[in-house]
């Protein structure tokens, strides 16, 4: 996915966090139980030196934060900015964002985490300093919940006109898909009238 001035990678991690580590649905069907470990490898393989550092140990770490990541989604999505802001205000204090700069391989990055942090609050920090820049540019806007019905999975819309309002392309056709097979049986009852 495209990263955009406004939708950074710890916007798309909280992202991935949310929909692969919490309960819920995704396109119509129970989510099913996943290796967390992995999820949270997949996840932060933008970063290699991360994938590494993830251990057993982080398991339950990583779910509790998806867990509250999902919560800001949550109020975000439904209108409870104020609430989102504080819960990331909560996020941040536990785990305040240190930014620094760090070149790699000739050219300077923007961290936003102390270079020593442990891989739990390391991801911790970037997934909130990520969500709060989002509400902080008046972008919380482009964080939702899919409204696709038996799906619960989050997003963050890279769309130019900020139209998005499912998780996936799938959700979105099988939205489409059911509202033309109504159309049509209704259709088909208006033409069978006497």
């Amino acid at each position: 996915m495209k990263l955009d001035s406004y939708i950074d990678a710890g916007t798309l991690a909280s992202v991935e966090f949310a929909n692969r580590l919490t309960p819920g649905y995704a396109n119509g069907k129970p989510v099913a139980e996943t290796d967390v470990l992995q999820a949270v490898r997949e996840v932060v393989a933008i970063d290699p030196p991360s994938v590494a550092a993830v251990s057993e140990k982080d398991e339950d770490g990583f779910v509790a934060l998806a867990k509250r990541l999902r919560a800001i989604f949550v109020g975000i999505d439904g209108g409870h900015i104020d609430e989102a802001a504080e819960l990331l205000n909560t996020i941040l204090s536990e785990h305040p964002a240190t930014p620094y700069l760090a070149k790699e391989e000739g050219v300077w990055h923007l961290h936003h985490h102390p270079s020593d942090a442990a891989i739990l609050p390391m991801w911790t920090a970037i997934c909130a300093e990520g969500l709060a820049r989002m509400i902080g540019t008046q972008n919380a806007h482009r964080l939702g919940i899919c409204m696709a019905e038996n799906c619960d999975r989050v997003f963050a819309d890279t769309s130019k006109n900020a139209t998005r309002r499912f998780c996936s392309s799938a959700c979105q056709n099988r939205i489409k898909t059911a509202a033309f097979r109504a159309r049509k049986r209704t259709a088909a009852v208006t033409e069978n009238k006497p």
